[in-house]
């Protein structure tokens, strides 16, 4: 059952419709708000409902790929679906925001994270990743290789880079020494574009690193661990994150704890073009009772978007991609439709 905070007195800037829309025992419904002037579409999710879940979604199932969002939805069998990170539009198509999938990040980036976990549990703070590689080479005392990049394109010749299966089938440096992990250990080495395996992942060492002592304590049979801390801003303190398999991060956050909460410069964010534009907004968040909220927003700029999620009863609440990106899907159709194919997304599955 939905808790009606839209039945609660109403903020003198929301419109009567809202509270015309009043308990529902539909686990996802949709509202249409007007909010500081501004049409709102919202979309409730009780994610306690049994066999519900929320998680990204990579176009395609494979990062550099776009698609509409009803596809990406109806690849996924959803509910429900937002847009999702920021991406190269245009450009390589690989998201500028972290995701995380079944318990592994497939992609890592500064911003507001967004977790979530079993039997409804939600959590959103501000945070990094720290990447960390180990192979261990008995004939060396070093294991430690501090990967650059994770499922980035690069031809940067000093890098260590990780490319998992969403990167594609294969990796895309000929010029690169790779070795091939799989179920926790190198299977094989090879120069130039090799397979990634889908029970595993490629450390692919860039052409200078391959010249290095670095490619000389890689050996088949030799043991590797990979792990990926999450780090709470502005502290860097790592956070238990394994009960929440599945995240993605965008950013700036708009909410924290009932309060806006506004710093970019924490998250890395300063582009006037994000921050200040009047322009279409995608919000994700989630009330004190633990419901996901997918709100677009018509117009406004990040602290107007913020004011109007607050106005909402949203408890934490952050940024997602917006301008043209922005899209809401629901019960098999737009109630906002994005102006372009999206890289990513999220989803409202049953399990």
């Amino acid at each position: 059952m939905l808790t009606a905070l839209s039945c609660l007195p109403p903020h003198p800037s929301v419109s009567t419709v809202r509270c015309a829309a009043v308990q529902t025992a539909n686990p996802v419904s949709a509202r249409t708000l007007t909010v500081n002037g501004e049409p709102v579409q919202e979309v409730v999710v009780n994610l306690r409902a049994q066999g519900l879940q929320a998680k990204p979604a990579i176009a395609n199932g494979r990062l550099g790929t776009t698609a509409s969002l009803a596809e990406i939805a109806a690849q996924n069998h959803a509910l429900a679906a937002i847009n999702g990170t920021f991406f190269d539009a245009g450009g390589d198509n690989f998201p500028a925001g972290a995701i995380e999938l079944n318990g592994t990040f497939e992609f890592n980036a500064r911003g507001t994270l967004l977790g979530f976990g079993a039997d409804g549990k939600v959590t959103m703070f501000r945070a990094d990743e720290s990447l960390s590689l180990s192979v261990d080479d008995p004939s060396s005392s070093i294991s430690a290789m501090w990967p650059w990049y994770l499922n980035r394109l690069s031809t940067q010749p000093m890098r260590v880079s990780v490319l998992t299966p969403y990167f594609g089938p294969q990796t895309r440096d000929p010029k690169a020494l790779v070795a091939e992990v799989v179920d926790g250990r190198v299977a094989a080495l090879h120069r130039g574009l090799t397979p990634i395996p889908a029970n595993g992942f490629d450390i692919e060492l860039g052409a200078g690193e391959a010249q290095t002592p670095i490619a000389s304590r890689v050996h088949v049979g030799d043991p590797v661990q990979l792990t990926d801390t999450v780090l709470s801003l502005p502290s860097d303190k790592p956070v238990p994150f394994t009960a929440y398999p599945n995240a993605i991060g965008a950013g700036p956050m708009l909410v924290e704890d009932g309060r806006m909460s506004l710093e970019p410069s924490l998250e890395g964010l300063s582009d006037p073009a994000l921050l200040d534009a009047q322009t279409l907004r995608s919000v994700v968040g989630f009330d004190r009772s633990g419901h996901l909220i997918f709100l677009t927003i018509h117009q406004a700029n990040v602290w107007q978007e913020a004011s109007i999620a607050k106005a909402l009863g949203l408890w934490d609440a952050m940024n997602l991609d917006g301008g043209s990106s922005t899209g809401l899907w629901y019960e098999g159709r737009y109630l906002t439709a994005p102006k372009r194919p999206l890289a990513t997304a999220i989803v409202i599955v049953q399990a």
